[in-house]
């Protein structure tokens, strides 16, 4: 299953919101954190753990960050908020990654999720083309287009997103593979992952 280019190896999940995706990720990749780099996405919360008001993307630092937190006022990372989006921040993080990778011994990059507002930022996609181009194996989630197209609705996006989201598919399915997680082959996926993982952290590179 897993597609190979040069060495380099990406694998990128997809699927309907809630069916598992950062989940899976998380769980293929925590023994192996230490050798990670990347971000996660974080659900933020208001007065109410069920109240979701925005998104964060957290870097990882030797371990992954909780799934969700709630939020403060000055935090690092927001992305998100009510109806706000914020570009700038997912350009500090993504800069913040590349970074690392080129003064850490990295394995394996994180990126969960892309696809999404980011798909409008050229300073974005260009550090994720120069990712793409290091031959640092990725994982993460790619959005699904039903998830974007919500997206665009609620920050008034125009059809520019789909053409970008498609150029970007494109360049994942270059040496890599998108793989669509449902109820019924999420066990499946997930040991695909652990392989994979478990063959590139041990790799010599």
């Amino acid at each position: 299953m897993i597609s190979e280019q040069k060495g380099v190896v990406r694998i990128f999940l997809t699927g309907f919101s809630g069916v598992g995706k950062s989940t899976i990720l998380r769980e293929t990749l925590t023994p192996y954190a230490g050798s990670v780099a990347g971000f996660a996405a974080q659900r933020l919360t208001g007065n109410s753990e069920s109240e979701r008001v925005g998104f964060r993307a957290v870097t990882l630092e030797g371990r992954f960050p909780s799934m969700q937190a709630r939020y403060r006022p000055g935090m690092g990372g927001v992305f998100m908020l009510h109806s706000q989006r914020n570009t700038a921040a997912l350009e500090s993080v993504i800069l913040e990654v590349e970074s690392r990778i080129q003064s850490h011994d990295v394995k394996l990059v994180l990126l969960d999720e892309i696809g999404g507002i980011e798909l409008t930022s050229k300073v974005f996609m260009g550090t994720l083309e120069r990712i793409f181009s290091s031959g640092t194996p990725c994982f993460g989630v790619f959005k699904s287009k039903g998830n974007l197209e919500r997206t665009a609705r609620t920050f008034g996006l125009n059809d520019e997103l789909y053409a970008l989201h498609a150029q970007l598919k494109t360049r994942i399915l270059t040496g890599g593979e998108i793989i669509t997680v449902t109820e019924e082959n999420r066990a499946r996926v997930l040991d695909h992952l652990k392989v994979a993982a478990e063959k590139i952290i041990y790799s010599e590179r």
